[in-house]
């Protein structure tokens, strides 16, 4: 056994009830499923997960969740999303990127820097996109690229994305790198592809790097290497609730029990009705709906993280 399993060890023997949100740099070669794979390892525990899948070909922003985070999960995958990427014209690929198997090729006579300024201008606000055969979208319960691999290529149902911003910030063709800023689901691979379509030679994504996701941004993120050499890992962690942007309320122990056992309670320092992230010593313990009845604001539990809070409050006050 290794130093390092034996400080893990010592630490899981210990007892280890994790909670937070880590903000990994991806680098390029792994899958998002690789990365949760060597956090769970990091963490010695299953409960950990993604707030948004990025393609081996991407490098940068994945929001992780862990322990009993996990459950905010589709809140944070509704964010929105920055992207620094290159596009490549005059080729086409299966998988929409350039590690794809070529589909077509064609010169690049006829694009002019206006053009090409003109089609990518199209895709900014809301449209209708059809994600690609190699994508992580399901269908009968199996992702479309495993699919796609066995050879059964399906066209996914076309989706409602909207690109908030897109700009070109150099031009070398054939390639051409923009800042797009979008919402959830959208597939950078196919914006390249569309784009290249409209102005007749074909496109394909060469490179992509997620600079922000929500709240949170590369200089947020630190390298998974530093991450699963730690014996400590946790220290890496941020409190669930940073992400969020909820208001924040700490209700005494008791207030807490019966919220959680699903009670209302009086919330003295909400300003005002909607989410609101409740917590003990910073630790995410339910969000609930803070709503106005008479005069008085209450609130009612939506989701509940930790519902065992006897033995909670006897880790956290050792």
């Amino acid at each position: 056994m290794t130093d390092l399993a034996r400080m893990r060890k010592k630490r899981d023997d210990q007892g280890s009830n994790v909670q937070g949100v880590l903000i990994v740099d991806k680098p390029e070669g792994l899958t998002s499923h690789d990365v949760v794979q060597k956090v769970r390892r990091a963490f010695s525990t299953r409960q950990v997960g993604h707030a948004g899948t990025l393609d081996p070909i991407a490098s940068g922003v994945l929001v992780l969740l862990v322990g009993s985070a996990t459950r905010i999960a589709q809140y944070l995958q509704e964010d929105d999303k920055e992207y620094h990427l290159v596009m490549k014209l005059g080729i086409e690929t299966d998988t929409q990127d350039i590690t794809g198997e070529i589909l077509k090729q064609k010169d690049l006579a006829g694009v002019t820097e206006e053009n090409l300024v003109s089609a990518i201008s199209r895709y900014r606000g809301t449209f209708s996109q059809v994600p690609p055969s190699f994508s992580a979208v399901k269908r009968s319960g199996k992702p479309l690229y495993r699919l796609a691999r066995q050879g059964v290529r399906i066209q996914a149902d076309p989706r409602e994305v909207t690109v908030y911003d897109i700009e070109v910030s150099r031009v070398d063709l054939p390639h051409v790198w923009m800042k797009v800023v979008c919402s959830k689901g959208t597939y950078m691979r196919t914006l390249c592809h569309d784009i290249g379509r409209d102005l007749g030679v074909g496109g394909c994504m060469e490179s992509l790097v997620r600079a922000r996701s929500g709240r949170f941004s590369m200089e947020d993120a630190v390298s998974l290497d530093d991450v699963t050499r730690d014996p400590v890992p946790e220290k890496w962690l941020r409190q669930a609730a940073d992400g969020l942007g909820f208001p924040v309320t700490e209700p005494g122990d008791e207030d807490l029990m019966r919220l959680v056992s699903g009670t209302r309670i009086r919330c003295d320092d909400c300003r005002r009705e909607g989410l609101v992230s409740v917590t003990r010593k910073g630790r995410l313990i339910a969000l609930a709906q803070a709503m106005k009845t008479e005069g008085t604001v209450m609130l009612s539990p939506r989701r509940v993280l930790e519902p065992d809070l006897k033995e909670l409050f006897k880790q956290m006050d050792k």
